[in-house]
């Protein structure tokens, strides 16, 4: 997302006298004349203006949201700089050893900035899952989104180790059949070329239920006849088909706190599966494009 940073205007100094040193000692009285031209005023004024232009270029100029810059009104400690940006401490994590994650999705992905691209928030869970050996370097995620559109969005990103995909709630939102949706799940796979791919169970959708948990099963099949890891970090707020109480204030995305518990069970997911990045370099992609022995994960 791009926005524009407009320049303040600069002002007409306001009329009347004030005093300016002078080199032969008393100060100099200055005085506006009251009977300029309105027009010379004007050009004055445009000519200054024009002039700073050129030579602060505006100050921030035209900026672009870039995947992890931090949106307004978002306490400093719960947002995110870009991925591996300068904000992360320097250290062997980051540079040599840490996992290096793309994710791929919708709001549950993209969190309370509706698009990834907006930034790491309180409400988005790889704010949780970062650091300490789990690097964030890019994806894709809006909220609203199918797993179609988001196939059609995402862009590849260099030498990722772990892709964590959820996706699948507007999919039922909107009456997609997972038949309909499973050739968008591979693309969204080979656009990114990961080593190692998570995907991520569905969270319970009040809404449809069951037309969910259909979804889900089918999506799971899909994901284990991939040899793909499936991990379900949905445990806390699952009662049966919807969510239990006080886990959501929809009935479709879960709390912050909620969001905080996802971000820490797919923490443990990426590092259970990928382990150190050192250890994925040795052990290379397996036949079936992975990097290991993947398998179903419930927490």
């Amino acid at each position: 997302m791009s926005f524009v940073s407009r320049c303040p205007r600069r002002g007409i100094p306001e009329e009347g006298a004030r005093a300016v040193p002078s080199r032969y000692g008393a100060p100099v009285r200055v005085r506006h004349d009251l009977r300029m031209d309105r027009a010379k005023v004007a050009r004055a004024a445009f000519t200054a203006a024009a002039l700073t232009l050129l030579a602060t270029g505006c100050g921030a100029g035209v900026t672009t949201a870039s995947p992890g810059s931090a949106p307004s009104g978002v306490p400093q400690a719960a947002a995110s700089a870009a991925p591996g940006g300068a904000d992360r401490e320097a250290g062997p994590d980051t540079e040599r050893d840490a996992v290096r994650v793309a994710i791929v999705g919708d709001s549950l992905t993209a969190g309370g900035g509706r698009l990834l691209s907006d930034g790491l928030d309180a409400n988005t869970w790889m704010t949780y899952a970062r650091g300490d050996g789990v690097e964030w370097v890019g994806g894709w995620a809006k909220g609203g989104s199918t797993i179609e559109e988001q196939a059609a969005a995402v862009t590849p990103v260099a030498d990722v180790d772990v892709l964590v995909l959820m996706s699948g709630t507007n999919d039922v939102r909107k009456g997609i059949e997972f038949s309909r949706a499973a050739a968008s799940y591979d693309a969204v796979v080979a656009t990114i070329a990961p080593e190692h791919v998570v995907v991520a169970a569905i969270p319970p959708y009040d809404r449809s239920p069951a037309a969910a948990a259909l979804y889900q099963q089918a999506l799971e099949r899909h994901v284990l006849d991939r040899g793909w890891t499936w991990t379900d970090p949905w445990g806390f707020a699952r009662d049966g088909l919807v969510f239990a109480a006080g886990t959501s204030p929809d009935g479709i995305h879960p709390t912050t706190a909620g969001y905080q518990r996802l971000g820490e069970s797919l923490r443990e997911t990426i590092l259970e599966v990928g382990g150190t990045r050192g250890d994925l370099l040795q052990a290379g992609p397996a036949a079936d494009g992975t990097a290991g022995g993947d398998r179903s994960r419930t927490s």
